[in-house]
């Protein structure tokens, strides 16, 4: 009897192999679409956000202060390795503008959703502090290996690596952390102010923790604390969480939701 690939139609059980196959096919092939029309969706909110850049007239905002703040002016207004004519942070910056009464930071049908998120993180025991990070080295380390994703990608080398870690925590600035009820820290923020402008040069949670708010808890509480800053010192007037056109979706999403507006910006250093 032929039982060779011309007669495997006919065996038992043939047809179901047949739309198993079928449905793998079509499951790849919808895959296949999902990704693309994501990617097409990040592409256009891409272009629009720089079409409306180009048409804007850029931020003017003055840096300032010691030796770290001097470098971090030179490393934002550096070319940009892929477009060298533009400035590494000037264009598509996600800023946001402290001058606005203290009351109106987080309110109104805008920040709904933000608020409720931060309510969760309150009504679960959490609560920020400023820290000293060299104090919750291994909880840090914690926080880094939480996840062996971030945003996408594979968690960088160096924040698996302690001695980089070590190093890191070193740098000047403030530093503020998301505790639980037993103390634990959950996730930090290093936040320096440089003049004008204070920027979250790294801020990171625990990916286990993520859905109890926590990262819209730290983002509130440094914001307003920035906000008293700018009321006694009257700097920094700006915060800035990176850039709006690299990252994911998810992470634009939720620069949106905590208030920060895609700018073009001009750097000026300003000697003491």
């Amino acid at each position: 009897m032929n039982r060779g690939p011309a007669a495997l139609g006919k065996l038992p059980g043939a047809g179901l192999l047949n739309k198993q196959t079928n449905c793998s096919s079509r499951s790849a092939a919808r895959g296949t679409i999902a990704v693309f029309t994501e990617r097409l969706n990040v592409l256009r909110t891409r272009i629009g956000i720089a079409a409306k850049l180009l048409a804007s007239k850029p931020v003017t905002i003055r840096l300032f202060g010691d030796d770290h703040c001097l470098e971090v002016y030179r490393t934002f207004t550096a070319p940009h390795p892929k477009f060298p004519l533009v400035q590494r942070k000037s264009f598509g910056v996600a800023l946001r503008d402290l001058d606005v009464p203290l009351e109106r930071i987080f309110d109104g049908p805008r920040f709904a959703h933000f608020r409720r998120k931060v309510r969760r993180a309150e009504r679960a025991g959490y609560c920020v502090a400023r820290l000293d990070p060299r104090q919750y080295l291994d909880q840090i380390m914690h926080i880094h290996k939480s996840s062996t994703t971030r945003q996408g990608r594979a968690m960088q080398a160096t924040y698996l690596d302690l001695q980089k870690v070590m190093d890191y925590l070193a740098k000047p600035g403030r530093w503020y952390g998301v505790l639980d009820r037993s103390g634990v820290l959950r996730a930090y923020c290093h936040l320096p102010i440089i003049g004008e402008c204070c920027y979250y040069s790294r801020i990171l949670g625990d990916a286990q923790r993520l859905g109890d708010g926590i990262m819209y808890l730290l983002v509130d509480r440094t914001i307003r604390e920035m906000h008293h800053c700018r009321g006694r010192d009257g700097y920094p007037r700006w915060v800035m969480y990176d850039m709006f056109l690299g990252g994911t979706e998810g992470l634009r999403t939720f620069k949106i939701r905590s208030g920060f507006c895609p700018e073009r910006v001009a750097w000026l250093w300003s000697p003491c």
